[in-house]
C-alpha cells in the first residue's frame, strides 16, 4: 500500500507544478516578449512486484517555452525593414512639407523676381521699379537660404539620432552579453536554461532589430552571438564589441558609425536596415540630394542673371554689375589624406551641371572621378593644372601640391551654394536694362529701309565692334565681307547679335551696329532677363530655372509618397509576422482556463487517491491490531 502513497504524492506534486506553470502563463499574458510555458510530465520508472510491473507515478521532466526560431527571425527581419522605412519616411515627409511651403515660396519668389524685370522693361528709367527688382531678388535669395538652413537642421537632427541609436545599441548589447553569462551559469547549475532569461534575451534582440539589422547564432554553451551589418560582431557570448560615432572624413559635421574592433572601419554602407539604416538613407537619399538640387538652382540663377547683367548697360552706360554673389563650389580634402595636394573647383558650364557630388581619388599616379552616391566612374578630360584643369559635367577642377596614393577629395559643385547666395547689388541705377549694342541708319541713305534694335543671340561670342551692313542693291547686302539676300523684316545676324531691316533700302544704303553709348530709355536687356523665366538654362539648355524648381518639388513629393506607401505595406507585413509569433508563443487565456480546470481535477483525483490509500492503510492497521488483541 506504500506504492499508493508514492504514486499519489508524485501526482500531487506534478499537478501542483502544472497549476503553477499555467497560472504563470495567465499572469504574463500581457507581458511583452513572454513565451507560453508548458510542463513536461514523464512516467516514473516502474517497479517490479513479483510477476507484475507496477507504475511508480509521474515525474516532472522540465518546463518548456513555446518558441519558434523561424517565426522570431522573420519578425526581427520585418522589424528591421519597418524601422528603416519609418525613419526614412519621417524625413521625406518633413522635406515634402518643407518644399510644399518654403519650396513653394521659392516658386512664388522666382515668379515675382522675373515679373519685376518686366516692370523694369516697361519703365527702364523708374528708380522705384529698379528698387522693387532688388527687393524681389532678395526674396529669392532669402527663400533659398531659409530652405537650405532647414535642410541642414534636419542633418543635425540625423546626427543626434545616430548618436542616440548607437548608445541604445551598445546598451542592449551589454545586456545581452550579461544574460548570456547568467544563462550559462543557470544551465550548468540546473541542467536547463531558465525560460525567463531566454525570454528577456529574445526581447532585447527584438528591440535591437528595430534599431539595426541583426543576425544571430547560438553557442554550444547556450550563449547567443549577435552580428550587425555584413557580419560585424556586436556580441560574442559574454563579450560586447561596442559601436562608436566618428566624424565623416569629408564633412566633420556629419557623423558616421564605426566599430571599435577595427580602427577606422566605417560601417555606414552595411547598416542599411533598422532605424539607424533609415537615418543614413534619409541623409544620402533625401536631405543631401535636396541640398544639391537647391544649390543647382541657386548656381544657375546666379550665373544666368549675372551673365545677362554683364551683357547690358546700366543707367550710366556702364556694363551691368553682378546682382547675386558668385557660386562657391567646394572641394573638401579627406581627413585621411597624407599628401600636400589641394583642390579647387569652379563652374565651367551651367548647362552641363548636375546635382551630383563626386569623389576625386589619386591612385596609380593619376586622378579619377567617381559619383559619390553609386561609385560609378565619371569620365574626365584635362590634367588638373591651372591651364588644363580636369573637366567633367560642367565643372573644372584645379590641383596643386603633391598627392599621396589614395588621397581623395569630395567635390560638391552645388550643395553649398544655396546657403551662401546673397544679393550683392545695392544701387538700383546699376541694373543693366539697356542692350549692349545699338543700330543706326546712315543719314545719307536714300531708301526707306529702317533697322530694329539689335538682340543678343550669342552672348559668348558677342562683339560690340562697329559693323556696317551695306546694301549693294535693293535686294543684296554685305556684312563682314559676306553677301546676303535681303528679305523685308528678315533676320540679319553677325558678331553675336541679330537685327531686322524693313522697308525698301536703296543701293549704297548703310546701317551700322556698334556699342551702345547710353543706357537710358533702353529696355532690351531687361526683356532678356525677364525672358529667362522660360529660357532653357539647365540640362543642356532644356530646362528653365522655374522648371527645375517645379521638377524638384514634384520629385520630392513623389519620393515621400513612395516611401509612405512602402512603410504602410511593411507595417502590414510586420503585423503578420507578429501574429505568427503570437500564434506560437502567445498566451491564449481560454486555453489556459481549460488547462487550469484539467489540472485542478487531476490534482483533486490524486488527493482522493491519497485519501483512499490512507483509509486502506488504516483499515489494515486496525485489522492487524484486532488479530493480536
Amino acid at each position: 500500500m506504500s506504492d499508493v502513497f508514492g504514486i499519489s504524492v508524485s501526482a500531487l506534486q506534478a499537478f501542483q507544478n502544472a497549476i503553477a506553470v499555467t497560472s504563470n502563463n495567465v499572469a504574463n499574458a500581457s507581458t511583452p516578449g513572454y513565451d507560453k510555458e508548458s510542463v513536461i510530465l514523464n512516467e516514473a520508472i516502474p517497479q517490479a512486484n513479483g510477476s507484475a510491473t507496477v507504475g511508480s507515478g509521474v515525474a516532472v521532466a522540465g518546463v518548456t517555452r513555446a518558441y519558434s526560431q523561424a517565426a522570431t527571425q522573420q519578425l526581427n527581419t520585418s522589424q528591421s525593414t519597418l524601422g528603416q522605412l519609418t525613419s526614412l519616411q519621417n524625413y521625406t515627409s518633413q522635406i515634402d512639407n518643407l518644399f510644399g511651403t518654403t519650396g513653394g515660396g521659392l516658386s512664388t519668389a522666382l515668379t515675382s523676381y522675373y515679373s519685376a524685370w518686366s516692370d523694369v522693361a516697361n519703365n527702364p528709367t523708374s528708380t522705384a521699379s529698379r528698387q522693387a527688382l532688388l527687393s524681389a531678388a532678395q526674396g529669392v535669395a532669402s527663400s533659398l537660404q531659409s530652405t537650405s538652413s532647414q535642410l541642414n537642421a534636419l542633418n543635425t537632427d540625423v546626427n543626434n539620432r545616430i548618436t542616440t541609436d548607437v548608445q541604445q545599441i551598445n546598451s542592449i548589447a551589454t545586456s545581452i552579453s550579461t544574460l548570456n553569462k547568467q544563462i550559462d551559469l543557470s544551465t550548468q547549475g540546473a541542467g536547463q536554461a531558465p525560460n525567463e532569461l531566454l525570454d528577456q534575451r529574445d526581447q532585447l534582440v527584438s528591440q535591437l532589430s528595430g534599431l539595426v539589422g541583426v543576425t544571430t547564432t547560438a553557442s554550444s554553451d547556450g550563449g547567443l552571438n549577435v552580428f550587425v551589418g555584413k557580419g560585424q560582431p556586436l556580441v560574442l557570448d559574454g563579450q560586447t564589441n561596442a559601436l562608436t560615432t566618428v566624424p565623416n572624413q569629408y564633412n566633420a559635421s556629419e557623423l558616421d558609425v564605426s566599430s571599435t574592433t577595427s580602427a577606422g572601419n566605417v560601417l555606414n554602407d552595411s547598416l542599411t536596415s533598422g532605424d539607424l539604416g533609415g537615418l543614413f538613407a534619409a541623409r544620402t537619399q533625401a536631405i543631401d540630394p535636396a541640398l544639391s538640387q537647391l544649390g543647382q538652382v541657386a548656381t544657375a540663377l546666379s550665373s544666368s542673371v549675372n551673365a545677362q547683367q554683364a551683357a547690358g548697360l546700366d543707367l550710366k552706360g556702364n556694363a551691368g554689375a553682378a546682382i547675386f554673389s558668385s557660386p562657391t563650389p567646394a572641394a573638401v580634402a579627406s581627413s585621411k589624406n597624407t599628401g600636400t595636394a589641394a583642390a579647387s573647383v569652379s563652374i565651367s558650364d551651367v548647362g552641363a551641371l548636375t546635382s551630383d557630388e563626386y569623389i576625386l581619388t589619386y591612385k596609380g599616379g593619376a586622378y579619377s572621378l567617381a559619383n559619390a552616391t553609386d561609385g560609378t566612374n565619371v569620365p574626365v578630360t584635362g590634367t588638373g593644372t591651372s591651364t588644363d584643369p580636369l573637366q567633367a559635367n560642367g565643372i573644372s577642377i584645379t590641383l596643386t601640391g603633391t598627392p599621396a596614393p589614395n588621397d581623395s577629395f569630395l567635390i560638391q559643385p552645388t550643395a553649398p551654394t544655396a546657403s551662401s547666395l546673397k544679393v550683392v547689388l545695392t544701387d538700383p541705377s546699376q541694373i543693366a536694362a539697356a542692350g549692349p549694342v545699338a543700330a543706326t541708319a546712315d543719314a545719307t541713305n536714300t531708301g526707306t529701309g529702317t533697322i530694329s534694335a539689335p538682340t543678343v543671340i550669342d552672348q559668348a561670342n558677342l562683339s560690340t565692334a562697329s559693323t556696317n551692313i551695306v546694301f549693294t542693291s535693293p535686294t543684296t547686302y554685305t556684312v563682314n565681307g559676306t553677301t546676303g539676300t535681303y528679305t523685308d523684316g528678315g533676320n540679319i545676324d553677325a558678331n553675336g547679335w541679330e537685327v531686322q531691316i524693313s522697308g525698301t533700302p536703296a543701293a549704297g544704303d548703310t546701317f551700322t551696329v556698334s556699342k551702345n553709348t547710353s543706357g537710358t530709355g533702353d529696355n532690351r536687356n531687361a526683356l532678356a532677363n525677364a525672358a529667362q523665366q522660360t529660357q532653357g538654362i539647365l540640362n543642356s539648355g532644356t530646362t528653365s530655372i522655374t522648371g527645375a524648381v517645379s521638377s524638384m518639388i514634384t520629385g520630392i513629393g513623389s519620393q515621400a509618397a513612395q516611401v509612405n506607401t512602402a512603410q504602410t505595406a511593411q507595417t502590414a507585413v510586420n503585423t503578420q509576422a507578429s501574429n505568427a509569433v503570437q500564434s506560437t508563443s502567445g498566451v491564449n487565456l481560454d486555453e489556459e482556463a481549460a488547462d487550469l480546470l484539467k489540472w485542478q481535477q487531476a490534482y483533486q483525483a490524486a488527493a482522493q487517491a491519497l485519501t483512499i490509500g490512507n483509509s486502506l492503510f488504516t483499515t489494515l492497521i486496525d485489522s492487524v491490531n484486532g488479530t493480536f488483541s
